[in-house]
């Protein structure tokens, strides 16, 4: 009886201790190579399995992609651009961002960081977006053009 107890008590005391990192897997893609980040709040993306989340800085996102279930967020750290996955959907990616103006959906399938667009080619019918520190072009449906403009001055000036 005093066995137990005395192996039961610590093994207590240190899962209390750190009970919500046993449910959660943190991907966290933070700066660390000694430069200060400028000061911006950090983003948690959360996924839907409630084990995952997503945590880097507005800056550090170039734009985002659905992949079926999956986010694909193309992240610039370290002058590298590094891709990240979590579990989660586009329209609930695009509500936790909702209050940062400076990331828009251009897409069914697309974010970006308007800050990150270098170039548009195209017309009303749909624009292809050059975004900084990739080749990759990310396009802009027909229907998000006129909004994509709209928010693209207002980010620019």
């Amino acid at each position: 009886k005093y066995a137990f107890f005395t192996g039961i008590v610590p093994f207590a005391f240190f899962t209390a201790i750190n009970y919500q990192s046993l449910f959660t897997t943190r991907i966290s893609v933070i700066d660390n190579s000694g430069d200060k980040m400028p000061l911006e709040n950090k983003i948690q993306i959360r996924s839907k399995l409630k084990k995952d989340e997503l945590i880097f800085y507005p800056s550090q996102l170039i734009y985002a992609e659905s992949d079926g279930n999956y986010m694909v967020f193309h992240l610039l750290v370290n002058d590298k651009v590094t891709k990240k996955m979590i579990r989660n959907s586009m329209s609930d990616v695009e509500r936790q961002l909702s209050d940062f103006p400076e990331f828009f959906r251009t897409h069914r399938a697309f974010m970006v960081n308007l800050k990150k667009v270098t170039s548009k080619k195209g017309n009303s019918s749909g624009y292809q977006l050059k975004l900084s520190d990739t080749n990759f072009e990310v396009p802009v449906s027909r229907q998000n053009t006129k909004a994509f403009d709209e928010n693209y001055k207002l980010i620019d000036s």
